[in-house]
């Protein structure tokens, strides 16, 4: 275990040998290294593009999860080396998302009371505001399909013409609509790189909307799933994307947020 490949905030991700990783959890979150682990078996189980998982083994007081080594390069960084295949790419990601929504799961958290969860501890938003959003979602329906919930190209890894997604710490089982509109949301996000010129972010912004649309007519036409299905999870979605403090999102996730609110007569 010497070649460090990945750094994150939960984990550092190593080498082990010539196909496999080992995720080694930082000791603040080894608590979480059992949950991944089984989640990990459970999805892989299922068949669908995602890493094997092997073992859990204890590295130096730490917890550590082997993985099949993916190599390949995520789609974004595809994306951006070849813009001309953003409606190619933008359809793969349907594709795989209408996919991975076939397989219903059970053992996994329950997408909605997460959502439910994490909306009550939002500090940004007043606490009658908070109820009046929690009202709104435990109407929505539920469901058993396998959620990623933070499926866009980053999490995408591409290796001669095969597709592995990864990062699968925030899956859970529930209505794909609600899975389909965290992705919209992050597809429709403002952030931008920063230090780019004007004219790279007017391309930027060009492409980002091409993905997106693309994206959205694809998963729907390969479904049964209408757009207003997805819509009708915008405003916990956005309200529970506060919570994840990032700052340059707060002022596009508060426009959702009271727009939705208005159009439903929740103000």
């Amino acid at each position: 275990m010497v070649e460090l490949i990945g750094h994150g905030r939960t984990a550092d991700v190593f080498r082990y040998d010539e196909n496999k990783v080992i995720k080694v959890f930082h000791q603040e979150f080894t608590q979480f290294a059992n949950e991944e682990y089984s989640k990990a078996q459970n999805i892989a189980s299922l068949g669908i593009s995602a890493p094997d998982v092997y073992d859990i083994v204890d590295v130096d007081n730490k917890k550590g999860i082997v993985y099949e080594y993916v190599q390949g390069v995520s789609m974004l960084q595809m994306m951006q080396r070849y813009p001309f295949k953003t409606v190619l790419y933008a359809k793969l990601l349907a594709s795989l998302h209408a996919e991975m929504h076939s397989r219903s799961i059970i053992g996994l958290v329950n997408i909605k009371e997460s959502l439910a969860e994490t909306i009550r501890k939002i500090q940004q938003i007043s606490d009658a505001k908070r109820q009046v959003i929690i009202g709104y979602l435990l109407k929505l329906p539920d469901g058993e399909s396998l959620c990623h919930y933070d499926f866009h190209p980053d999490n995408i890894l591409i290796s001669d013409g095969n597709t592995k997604v990864i990062d699968w710490m925030t899956a859970g089982a529930g209505n794909p609509c609600a899975d389909v509109c965290r992705t919209v949301v992050i597809l429709k996000s403002n952030i931008l790189p920063p230090n780019i010129s004007a004219i790279e972010k007017v391309m930027i912004n060009v492409f980002r909307k091409i993905f997106y649309e693309n994206y959205i007519a694809h998963y729907c036409k390969i479904t049964d799933v209408k757009h207003e299905d997805v819509e009708q999870w915008l405003l916990p979605v956005a309200a529970a994307r506060l919570a994840e403090g990032i700052e340059s999102e707060v002022p596009y996730l508060n426009g959702i947020i009271a727009r939705k609110m208005s159009e439903y007569g929740l103000n």
